[in-house]
C-alpha cells in the first residue's frame, strides 16, 4: 500500500497514483487558525478479491481538535460550458471527480484504485504554541502493521482575528423542504434549516438570505416556486397588515447560530427588474397570489403595497437585533437592456431604502457610474474596471462563469484555482463575495428537483458543482464539498493576510501575494505550491515582533 500525507490543494481521482501528489511535511497555524491537509493512498498490492476495510487513526496532542473526512467521488457531466475553459482543471472529459467530505473513521482499499482523506484541524485559542507531530495510521483489517505518515504543525504564538468581509451564498429554503418532503416551516423544516444554516456559519457564512417572501430567483418567467415567505400578509377591505411571528423566530435563530447580517430578498424579479415577486397574503379571508408576473414592477398597486411592508419590515427587523445590519436587492444580474426598467423599478422604493445598503449583481459600470446602483457586486472577471475607479465598499460575485482565467468553484476545477480567491480579494480591498447556490437542488427555472449527489450540474443548468456547495444528508444535515472547505481555506487566509498587515504593512502582504502570481481576479499561478509558500510567509509576518 502506498500512502502519504498530501497539501489541502490535493484533489485526487480514483485512476490517480499516490507518488504524482508531494508530500507534505511542515505547516504551520495561527492560534484559533483552521488548518487542512490531505492524505492519498491506494490498494496497490492488496491481494484481495473485493475492497478491504481500513480503519484510520490521528494520533497528536491535537487530535481532539482534528475532524477526518474521506473524499467521496460524484458524477460530473459538464466539467466546464464547451467555449468556457482553461488548463487549470483536474478533467476537462465526464466522469467521477471528488468532492463529497463525509466524516469517517474507516476507509476502503480498493485494488487499482486510489483514494484520499480531508483533515481540519480547529485550532484552540489555549493552546501552547510549539511544534505539534499529527501522525495518521491506517491499519487494514486482518493486518497487526499500521502504515503511517507525519505531518510536524508549528503552532504560533498570535491569535487569527476575526473575519471581517461579508460573505453570502443564497440559501434556499424551498430546495430543503423539497428534498427532505418536509411541509414548509414545519417543525422538522425549521430543525433542518437550522443545521444548514449552522453549517453555512462555519465556512464563513455570516449574511443569510432572508425570505421576507419568496425570493424572485431561477424562476421561468410565468412559473413560481414554492413559497417560502416569512411574513404573513392580510388584506382586508383593501387595507394591509403583517405578520411577523415567523420572521421573529428565523431572527433569533440567526441571531443565536451567528448570523451578522440579514439579505433581504429581492424586491423586482431576476434579469431585468420588470415585475413583482410572488406575493401571497388572506384576502378578505381567502389565502391567494396578490402579485407576481402579471404585476408591473412599477405599478402603483406594487408601490402602495412596498409603501405600506417595507417601512413595517424595517421596524420589526430593528426591534429583532438587526438594526444596522441588513441590506436590500432591487434585481439579480440586469444588463445594459435593462437600464431603464432597472431605473424605474428602483425609483419605485428608493424613497424608502435609500438610506441603506442596496446590493445587486452586475457586470456594467454604467449601473454605478450613472448613479443607478448604489451597491454595484461586479462579477470577478469584470471588476477590474471599478477597482480602477476606486468603487467603495465593493462586493464581488462569480457564478456559472467565468470559466477560464479566474478562479471559482466548479467540481472539476483545481484546488489552487479555489483557495486563491482569497489573496486577490484581500489584494483588491474588496469588502464582501456573493455566490448563489448554497444548496440549489432544483433544475434550470427552478423546474423539478435533482438529486445533487448523481446530477452536480442542475441537470446540465450549470458547470457542475456551481449550484451547491454542500450536501444534502439523509439526516437533515448538511455535508461539505470540497470546494466549501477550499473558500473557507480562501477566508482563512485573508484573516491571516489583515494579521500580517498589523505587524509589517499592507505593502509587504501585497509584495507577497504579488510574488505568488495573485495579482489580480483574472490573473494567478496555477502551481499550488506558490500559494502554500505564501500562507507560510503571510503567517511569518503574522508573528514577526511589531
Amino acid at each position: 500500500m502506498n500512502f502519504r500525507i498530501t497539501s489541502p490543494l490535493t484533489k485526487l481521482r480514483l485512476s490517480d497514483k499516490v507518488a504524482q501528489f508531494p508530500r507534505y511535511e511542515r505547516a504551520s497555524a495561527l492560534l484559533c487558525d483552521r488548518l487542512y491537509f490531505s492524505a492519498v493512498y491506494d490498494g496497490e498490492g492488496l491481494n484481495a478479491k473485493q475492497a478491504v476495510r481500513a480503519s484510520v487513526t490521528v494520533c497528536s496532542e491535537l487530535a481532539p481538535h482534528i475532524k477526518v473526512y474521506a473524499v467521496d467521488h460524484v458524477p460530473v457531466r459538464l466539467p466546464h460550458y464547451a467555449a468556457s475553459f482553461d488548463g487549470d482543471y483536474i478533467g476537462h472529459e465526464p466522469g467521477l471527480y471528488p468532492d463529497v467530505l463525509r466524516p469517517t473513521d474507516t476507509v476502503h482499499l480498493q485494488p487499482g484504485q486510489s483514494g484520499q482523506l480531508y483533515f481540519e484541524l480547529n485550532v484552540p485559542k489555549d493552546v501552547a504554541a510549539g511544534t505539534y507531530p499529527i501522525t495518521v495510521e491506517i491499519l487494514p483489517e486482518g493486518s497487526e502493521e499500521a502504515i503511517s505518515a507525519t505531518l510536524t504543525v508549528e503552532i504560533l504564538p498570535e491569535q487569527i482575528p476575526e473575519q471581517t468581509i461579508t460573505y453570502t451564498q443564497w440559501f434556499h429554503y424551498d430546495c430543503l423542504a423539497s428534498y427532505y418532503n418536509v411541509e414548509i416551516f414545519s417543525e422538522r423544516h425549521w430543525e433542518i434549516i437550522e443545521n444548514f444554516m449552522k453549517t453555512a456559519v462555519k465556512t464563513g457564512i455570516n449574511a443569510i438570505l432572508t425570505p421576507v417572501f419568496t425570493p424572485p430567483l431561477d424562476t421561468a418567467v410565468g412559473g413560481e416556486r414554492p413559497t417560502v415567505q416569512l411574513v404573513d400578509i392580510k388584506v382586508k377591505k383593501g387595507k394591509y397588515s403583517f405578520g411577523f411571528t415567523k420572521l421573529k423566530r428565523f431572527c433569533e435563530m440567526c441571531r443565536r447560530i451567528g448570523v451578522k447580517d440579514l439579505e433581504i430578498a429581492h424586491l423586482f424579479t431576476q434579469w431585468g427588474a420588470e415585475h413583482a415577486p410572488k406575493i401571497m397574503a388572506t384576502v378578505d379571508g381567502e389565502y391567494k397570489r396578490i402579485f407576481g408576473w402579471e404585476t408591473d414592477a412599477s405599478s402603483a398597486e406594487y408601490s402602495d403595497f412596498l409603501h405600506a411592508f417595507l417601512p413595517a419590515l424595517i421596524k420589526k427587523l430593528n426591534e429583532y437585533g438587526y438594526e444596522g445590519h441588513y441590506f436590500f436587492h432591487i434585481s439579480d444580474e440586469p444588463s445594459k437592456a435593462h437600464l431603464e426598467s432597472y431605473q424605474r423599478a428602483k425609483n419605485t422604493v428608493w424613497d424608502l431604502i435609500s438610506s441603506y445598503p442596496v446590493r445587486d449583481a452586475l457586470s456594467h459600470y454604467e449601473f454605478y457610474e450613472n448613479g443607478i446602483v448604489k451597491n454595484p457586486v461586479p462579477a470577478i472577471q469584470s471588476a477590474h474596471t471599478f477597482i480602477q475607479n476606486n468603487v467603495p465598499d465593493l462586493w464581488v460575485y462569480y457564478c456559472c462563469s467565468p470559466g477560464s482565467k479566474a478562479s471559482n468553484r466548479f467540481i472539476a476545477m483545481s484546488a489552487n484555482r479555489t483557495r486563491v480567491i482569497g489573496a486577490q480579494m484581500y489584494k483588491a480591498g474588496v469588502t464582501g463575495f456573493l455566490h448563489w447556490g448554497y444548496n440549489f437542488y432544483y433544475n434550470r427555472y427552478s423546474r423539478g428537483m435533482i438529486n445533487p449527489f448523481l446530477i452536480t450540474d442542475g441537470d446540465f443548468f450549470s458547470p457542475a458543482g456551481d449550484a451547491f456547495s454542500v450536501y444534502p444528508n439523509t439526516d437533515g444535515t448538511p455535508l461539505l464539498s470540497l470546494r466549501a472547505a477550499l473558500f473557507e481555506q480562501a477566508l482563512f487566509d485573508m484573516r491571516a493576510m489583515a494579521l500580517a498587515e498589523q505587524k509589517a504593512g499592507r505593502d509587504a502582504v501585497i509584495a507577497a501575494i504579488d510574488r505568488c502570481g495573485a495579482t489580480d481576479f483574472t490573473h494567478y499561478s496555477t502551481d499550488p505550491k506558490h500559494l502554500l509558500a505564501l500562507r507560510e510567509e503571510v503567517n511569518k509576518m503574522a508573528t514577526k515582533e511589531s
